[in-house]
């Protein structure tokens, strides 16, 4: 019987191995990515609650300070709002019109398998 940490150790585990596409080890690539997406996430949760509404991310696609790469994360999150904030069912009531780091990282674990 799988404990859960036998399944959480599973779910990494592809992310240890060196496993390069190009000369790109693809584990670092991933945690680039990761380590964007929740940078930009702070930057835009304006009351630091840990969630963004629709209007911060509103707000955060005229932001000047902002650079191409975090529009385009900000307007892909907001094409996707729905889809990221169903999943992961936040155990305090959750708000239907924003995200929680823990939406978008329930949400990326769905391409692991593709």
């Amino acid at each position: 019987m799988n404990t859960r940490q036998d399944i959480e150790d599973d779910d990494r585990a592809w992310l240890k191995r060196p496993t390069t596409s190009g000369g790109i080890r693809v584990a670092d690539t991933l945690h680039d990515i990761k380590d964007f997406a929740y940078r930009t996430f702070d930057q835009i949760d304006e009351d630091r609650n840990g969630f963004i509404s629709r209007t911060e991310l509103q707000n955060a696609l005229i932001n000047p300070d902002l650079d191409w790469r975090e529009r385009s994360y900000i307007s892909f999150l907001l094409r996707r709002l729905e889809d990221i904030a169903s999943a992961f069912e936040e155990e305090w009531d959750s708000k239907d019109d924003g995200i929680s780091k823990v939406d978008i990282q329930e949400y990326f674990k769905q391409f692991r398998s593709i």
